[in-house]
């Protein structure tokens, strides 16, 4: 749905002084780049902030191994994963619906139902309490953050999830059972990161080279979400509609998944004004360790349950192949979100 962030765009469309052309200092406030789709985020349940993967292990284990013993008090810097599932499809996956349920009586699950006047996500707090163990302070932003990306907050990454981090530089993930019996373990290396495409804030900057029709907009997620129009696309027919392609790669799929999965989805365009007051001036560069970009929330796509549930494949047991053994190492899933504005 979208919010009133959007309308407030379309005021600032309509309202911005077209004379600003002939100021060289100021013409770049009429540039339409300014005035689309620039990023999304992804978010879950508020209380799901302090459950599923936000915690880290502080086991070593012997060899690397969690069926050769252990030797406590060492802290690895490994996502811990409980399954609380004792059956089929999700043996050796995690299941965020099995964690609902095991904490049912602590731990409401269901997103917020969105509303036009929303501003972010989730309104109540999103801020991971487990860290403070880490001396670091979690941001509370209404959705996933991404500490890797965070000086404050890289050494409590396991804790305060969100993003994979970068390729060369991934973290182990263990999988146990209730009672701790070993179950699965991997290696999270995430495409955004790797990439440079998510700010320490979370924001996924948006593919604008893409914004054009294509034939499969998958092609062009290299460079972060698609825009799309559905003039001669193959996946939307002809229609006064725009789309924005939205694929978690790899293993930020993954990680988003552990850390108990994503019911929303937020598009954001520049607040202009806000920029404007503040002294920051276009045209407004990406830059993912150090974004001055200010957004507004302009739609929210809420589901009430998680996007990102999988089972294990046949044969192949795990979080990484519960999702589809060829989808997910090329890509993974993918997420389209449809604006008609007829």
């Amino acid at each position: 749905m979208f919010v009133e962030g959007f309308g407030e765009i379309l005021v600032d469309i309509l309202t911005v002084n077209p004379e600003l052309s002939g100021v060289s200092s100021a013409s770049s406030v009429l540039d339409t780049s300014n005035y689309t789709f620039h990023a999304v985020t992804f978010g879950k349940d508020a209380e799901g902030f302090n459950f599923h993967g936000h915690s880290v292990s502080t086991t070593q284990y012997v060899n690397d191994r969690p069926e050769d013993g252990i030797v406590s008090g060492y802290n690895l810097d490994r996502l811990a994963l409980v399954n609380y599932a004792s059956a089929a499809p999700f043996v050796s996956s995690y299941s965020p619906s099995s964690a609902h349920l095991h904490f049912s009586s602590t731990y409401n699950s269901v997103p917020i139902y969105p509303a036009p006047n929303h501003t972010r996500l989730e309104l109540a707090s999103t801020e991971t309490t487990n860290a403070s163990s880490f001396s670091a302070t979690p941001p509370n932003l209404g959705h996933y953050p991404n500490a890797w990306v965070d000086s404050t907050l890289s050494n409590a990454w396991t804790i305060i999830g969100g993003f994979a981090p970068p390729s060369g530089a991934g973290k182990l993930y263990y999988i146990t059972d209730s009672n701790g019996a070993y179950l699965a373990s991997g290696v999270l290396n995430g495409m955004y990161n790797h990439l440079g495409l998510a700010d320490k804030n979370g924001y996924v900057n948006v593919n604008q080279t893409s914004a054009l029709a294509k034939t499969d907009v998958r092609a062009n997620l290299i460079n972060g979400p698609v825009i799309f129009s559905s003039l001669a696309d193959s996946i939307h027919p002809a229609s006064a509609t725009v789309g924005l392609a939205i694929v978690p790669q790899r293993g930020d799929a993954v990680a988003l998944a552990a850390y108990g999965g994503v019911t929303h989805f937020g598009v954001y365009c520049l607040d202009l004004n806000a920029m404007i007051a503040s002294g920051i001036s276009p045209p407004y560069s990406w830059d993912a360790l150090n974004n001055n970009r200010i957004y507004k929330l302009v739609s929210k796509v809420t589901f009430w349950d998680n996007v990102l549930i999988h089972q294990d494949v046949v044969g192949v047991a795990g979080l990484e192949a519960g999702y589809n053994e060829g989808l997910l190492a090329n890509r993974g899933p993918s997420y389209y979100l449809k604006f008609n504005f007829k």
